[in-house]
């Protein structure tokens, strides 16, 4: 894992537990980062990808924190900074953009 990714595993663990002060319990995101077992382990850029193309709509995580009115704690947002932005491709970051205009306007 590059240095990178470890800041983004660190952010993203920084997510999850802002998450659960509004009882949004991601415990399946939290098991993507952290879970020595490799079947469910996908890392920090895995998982971003995981929830950015595994389903059709956004998880049900992203709904609970768009009705809180905490979009900017969304995994979307966070992989908007241009810190992130050589982690990921053009279309994850466009898609990514799309859910937040999304969600705004829901």
């Amino acid at each position: 894992m590059t240095p990178l990714e470890k800041e983004l595993e660190t952010a993203l663990l920084d997510i999850y537990y802002r998450q659960k002060r509004i009882r949004c319990h991601a415990s399946y995101f939290k098991r993507m980062l952290t879970c020595s077992n490799p079947r469910y382990r996908k890392g920090p850029v895995g998982a971003v990808r995981h929830l950015l193309t595994g389903e059709v709509t956004p998880g049900s995580g992203f709904r609970r924190l768009a009705k809180a009115g905490k979009l900017e704690w969304t995994v979307e947002a966070l992989i908007l900074q241009p810190k992130w932005k050589p982690l990921f491709t053009d279309w994850e970051l466009d898609k990514a953009k799309a859910r937040i205009t999304n969600g705004r306007s829901n």
